[in-house]
Parts: structure tokens; C-alpha cells; sequence
């Protein structure tokens, strides 16, 4: 059996639950599909992660968690300063945006979603649903 010439990662945001605790500030539920050729991955966006980090940090083990380093806690207090802070985000956003990955996001507006259907189906199966045949159709195009 031959292995995908792919890796996925898979993360969300928001919570999938419906009912009458939607959250108005934040009514979406999104699932966040990303896709990288393995060897990519290993030659090119692990070693500049790495550097980035080694470069902030002095060592890889910090997980660049959004909430964080929005917050400035954690490895993130030295963010507290605006100057620093916006440094390190346009720093980070050049990163992210050279990468050679593909990025597929399902966002489902849980109000909207709510009101158009009697019997809504799960925010997170739905989700799930739409990107996987979205990643499938990306996979197909790319001969995997």
C-alpha cells in the first residue's frame, strides 16, 4: 500500500453547540482543514517554525497557541508591549503566509444555520461533511 504524498491537520474554533447558548459575540463554529506535502512539511515549514521559535523563545517546546499569545500569557507575557507585540505578529504572519500549505475552512454561522432549518443538522458533523469532501476533491486533483 502506498502512503499519501499529504499530511492533514485538522483544528477548530468556536464551539459546535447549538441550542439557546449560542454565544453573540462569537456565533460561529468553524473546522480548519490543512493540507502539506510531507516533504514540505519536513524540509520546509518544520525548520522555519523551529527557527521562529528558537529565535522568541531560545528553544522549539512553546506551541504557538492563538488565545495566548492574544492574551499575552504564558511563553506570550513579553508580548505586553505594543511595539514587541506587533513585531512579533507581522513576524509570525510572514511566516504563516509563505508557507506551502492549502487551507480549507468550513464557518458555520450557528444563529443562521439555527433559524433556516426546523431540525439544524450538527454544527461539527457538518462541518466535518463539507471539508473532508473538500479535502477529498483537492487529493483527487493532486493524484492521491
Amino acid at each position: 500500500m502506498a502512503f499519501s504524498d499529504y499530511l492533514i491537520f485538522v483544528d477548530e474554533s468556536g464551539s459546535p453547540s447549538m441550542g439557546g447558548r449560542i454565544d453573540a459575540q462569537y456565533p460561529l463554529f468553524v473546522l480548519a482543514f490543512l493540507l502539506v506535502k510531507k516533504n514540505d512539511y519536513s524540509q520546509i515549514v518544520c525548520p522555519a517554525v523551529s527557527d521562529f521559535k528558537f529565535k522568541h523563545f531560545g528553544h522549539d517546546q512553546v506551541i504557538l497557541h492563538e488565545r495566548e499569545i492574544r492574551k499575552d500569557q504564558g511563553s506570550f507575557r513579553f508580548l505586553k508591549t505594543p511595539q514587541i507585540k506587533q513585531a512579533f505578529l507581522d513576524e509570525l504572519t510572514d511566516l504563516i503566509a509563505a508557507m506551502p500549505v492549502q487551507l480549507c475552512c468550513v464557518v458555520i454561522d450557528k444563529a443562521k444555520h439555527q433559524a433556516k432549518y426546523k431540525t439544524p443538522a450538527h454544527p461539527y458533523h457538518l462541518g466535518l461533511q463539507f471539508g473532508l469532501e473538500r479535502v477529498l476533491g483537492f487529493l483527487e486533483l493532486n493524484g492521491e
